[in-house]
């Protein structure tokens, strides 16, 4: 049996973790230590089967995972935990959120934000070593999209029944949640960091999800495409998601004067360009704005953090042929306008904003200054995209083949197969209200930390970024100016 397990992120003043067994039909019941104490879950919990459909010779499932809750000090605390299954164990090390952000003076919280990993595609695991050798600590590991590529390799023989579809959906995250037990690249390094909290893009599925794609054959017919969507999703939230999923759509996390919403904008859109978000997202959405004007109108430090899976300051295809078959942006859904409403709101009462997201395959911090409030920008989108940029057949080894013939005649490029990042748009918002101005842009593959302190009645923030390469000259740290969230 293969055990594993991670913190997912929770309310401070406790500890939650997602916990696996792999290759057991009857997993027997996990018992935990903390700070070397036996420690109980708040609530009953079982092992629940994974729904890969993977089963043993009798038919039971093998593969199992459970989500557990305790509670411990409300102070930010370091926790040892140990957890034991049968003849198994395992340890990690769990950091508590603050209830509060810390002054300059004294320290950062810090964001570990990834995105667009495509694991056949990471060589001997970098992504992890990186991930480990990075001195700065998180709290929170920020999982934004396209965790795994249900969709790919291109060529992948993709299965249209079941149980075989499952099965390989199955595959590929157990590939990523366990590579340390399989002594293989994946994500569970990253994953083991701190807390995680992960949004789904269109990858957890397939390119463009839920719009059917001439490359891929298996979203051709609606039966197939359904068939697909549901073992997908299946798979997100028995990995991905925390807690319930009839109460899936958004998770809330404050540390004041932090108020963090990361929302699914993806699982429950339709084809018609009408919906991006559930009801419960969209509900938690005008919430977390409530909760953030309240904080200001008593005169209370306000500060909002919203992440997606799709950039924000971005010009959505017009084309209906484009957004069909290449990739459709938030901007093309009338939900949007309620999405953009709310952040007027914000805007109206002078609250700053951090947007975080990946997505696109480069990584951009862009600044968005308010033209009925002139000064510093009052929003900011940082992207961090791709860890591990995806392979496109042909196409990316001609690409390597012309660095190669350019390099004999003076450099080569660093990342040949990436592309350059986009202009920042004009503008955003209705009627124009928001100019927008790039602050940093860089390309290859990365993560990146993002820090957050205390500053006056605001909060400053700071992006460093870590290219995954071997090359020591690319793998340096690159710092972006702070970022000074402060009301108008």
């Amino acid at each position: 049996m293969i055990l594993t397990v991670h913190a997912q992120a929770c309310v401070a003043g406790a500890i939650q973790l997602w916990v696996g067994m792999f290759g057991a039909q009857n997993p027997p019941i996990p018992q935990f230590f903390i700070d070397g104490v036996p420690a109980t879950p708040l609530t009953p919990s079982a092992m629940a089967p994974i729904r890969d459909h993977h089963a043993g010779a009798d038919g039971k499932p093998i593969n199992h995972r459970g989500v557990f809750r305790f509670s411990v000090a409300l102070a930010e605390d370091i926790h040892p935990i140990r957890i034991v299954a049968g003849t198994e164990h395992c340890e990690l090390i769990v950091r508590t959120l603050p209830k509060e952000l810390p002054s300059s003076l004294d320290g950062e919280f810090n964001i570990l934000l990834c995105s667009c990993y495509f694991q056949p595609e990471d060589k001997n695991g970098l992504l992890g070593t990186i991930a480990s050798q990075i001195k700065l600590k998180p709290h929170l590991v920020l999982m934004a999209g396209d965790q795994v590529y249900l969709d790919l390799p291109l060529l992948e023989d993709m299965p249209e029944s079941e149980p075989a579809l499952s099965q390989l959906i199955g595959d590929k995250y157990f590939r990523n949640w366990a590579s340390a037990s399989l002594n293989t690249a994946g994500l569970e390094p990253v994953l083991s960091k701190a807390a995680v909290v992960s949004i789904p893009d269109d990858h957890e599925f397939w390119n463009n999800y839920p719009f059917p794609q001439a490359q891929l054959p298996n979203t051709w017919n609606k039966e197939v495409r359904d068939r697909w969507k549901a073992a997908a999703q299946a798979l997100y939230e028995d990995y991905q998601l925390a807690g319930d999923p009839s109460t899936a759509g958004a998770t809330r996390i404050d540390v004041a004067p932090l108020r963090m919403l990361f929302v699914d904008m993806r699982i429950d859109r339709d084809d018609k360009f009408r919906r991006l978000m559930n009801d419960a997202a969209e509900t938690a959405f005008r919430l977390w704005v409530d909760d953030l004007i309240r904080d200001r109108k008593a005169d209370r430090p306000a500060v909002g953090v919203l992440a997606s899976g799709q950039a924000l300051f971005i010009d959505p295809p017009t084309s209906d042929f484009t957004k069909h078959t290449a990739d459709a942006e938030m901007g093309n859904y009338q939900q949007f306008d309620f999405a953009k409403k709310e952040l007027m709101r914000l805007a109206d009462e002078g609250i700053p904003l951090l947007y975080l997201t990946g997505d696109v395959h480069w990584s951009r911090v862009a600044g968005a200054k308010d033209r009925q409030h002139p000064g510093q920008p009052l929003f900011y989108e940082v992207i961090s995209s791709p860890s591990c940029l995806i392979r496109t057949p042909f196409v990316d080894a001609a690409k390597e083949s012309s660095n190669a013939v350019k390099g004999i005649f003076g450099a080569k490029d660093p990342w040949p197969r990436h592309s350059d990042p986009e202009k920042v748009p004009a503008n955003f918002g209705p009627g124009n209200r928001f100019s927008l101005e790039r602050k940093f842009e860089r390309n290859g593959d990365q993560i990146a930390m993002v820090s957050f302190a205390r500053a006056g009645n605001g909060v400053d923030a700071r992006v460093t970024y870590f290219a995954i390469s071997p090359d020591k000259k690319l793998s340096r740290s690159e710092t972006v100016d702070t970022l000074q969230l402060r009301p108008v």
